[in-house]
């Protein structure tokens, strides 16, 4: 349910004013910023997109199959998961040529690198793999849950949050078992600071969980639906699609310092170039906007 705008929690809006605006085709997804560029998936034309921070320009479209959405960047390469053709394509930045394409499961979501493997979830199975970028083959296939979305390696081991399920879970990179989890309502992503775990629910909120005991330690009240948020500066930001707001989280108080009108349905978020890049997902654009707002 979309709620009005005026009613977004207790803080007043402010109008979102980009710097830039890319139009990068039908519908903008995650964002992440590598070899000096901010790249995103088009899930709905099916490509990736690089765009050049010193003009705001599309620098190269590489085409995918199906509906490109997770990435990440390692080992000298970015990585795309494809949510229809259970690929992922391994992209080399320096040529802008895909390199290489692994089977992994259908219905992926989140992708991430760390402890020197790829890592992505897989809805349809409930699991996460593990991916070595020496071989290009999937290492290991872990049950972590239902609907696993989004995925992050800190605090010395990987998260992953399950939407179906309802939980936080950790795996131990050292041995690929489940060594915790963390019974949270309906959450899919996780964006980690210097000293906690911060995962976006699909109940409008969002937790901040201690990745030592497992204690949520504040639960924060965004927007509808908060999906990839990031750390601009030294706050918070999040992308609430289903409203197309964006909430600035205080994390010294643990409160909304504001909360701002995006594009429609932002759905990522990514620091890079000194300012902030959102996705919007239903106009396929990313705005490039200064966190002094």
């Amino acid at each position: 349910m979309r709620l009005p705008l005026a009613t977004v929690g207790a803080t007043v809006l402010a109008a979102l004013t980009p710097v830039a605006t890319v139009s990068v085709g039908a519908g903008s997804g995650m964002l992440i910023s590598a070899s000096g560029s901010v790249w995103t998936s088009d899930f709905t034309l099916g490509q990736v997109v690089r765009i050049d921070p010193r003009t705001n320009k599309i620098a190269r479209r590489i085409l995918l199959p199906g509906r490109p959405f997770g990435l990440a960047y390692g080992a000298g390469s970015v990585w795309v998961a494809d949510r229809e053709a259970n690929t992922m394509a391994r992209i080399d930045p320096r040529t802008n040529r895909i390199t290489k394409r692994i089977t992994i499961g259908f219905q992926s979501y989140g992708a991430a690198f760390g402890a020197g493997s790829v890592w992505v979830t897989s809805e349809a199975d409930g699991t996460v793999r593990r991916i070595s970028p020496k071989t290009n083959r999937v290492t290991k296939t872990i049950k972590v849950g239902a609907l696993p979305n989004g995925v992050v390696y800190a605090f010395g081991g990987l998260w992953v949050a399950n939407l179906g399920s309802g939980g936080l879970v950790r795996v131990d990179v050292k041995t690929n078992r489940v060594t915790k989890r963390i019974k949270l309502a309906k959450v899919d992503w996780i964006t980690p600071s210097p000293d906690a775990l911060w995962v976006s629910s699909e109940t409008g909120q969002v937790f901040r969980v201690d990745p030592k005991s497992g204690a949520v330690v504040a639960r924060v009240r965004v927007g509808a639906n908060p999906l990839g948020s990031a750390w601009i500066g030294s706050e918070l930001w999040v992308p609430n699609i289903d409203d197309s707001t964006v909430s600035v989280v205080e994390p010294a108080q643990n409160t909304v310092r504001t909360t701002l009108t995006a594009g429609k349905g932002p759905l990522a978020i990514v620091a890079a170039a000194g300012d902030a890049w959102i996705s919007n997902s239903e106009e396929g654009t990313v705005w490039r906007v200064s966190p002094q707002q």
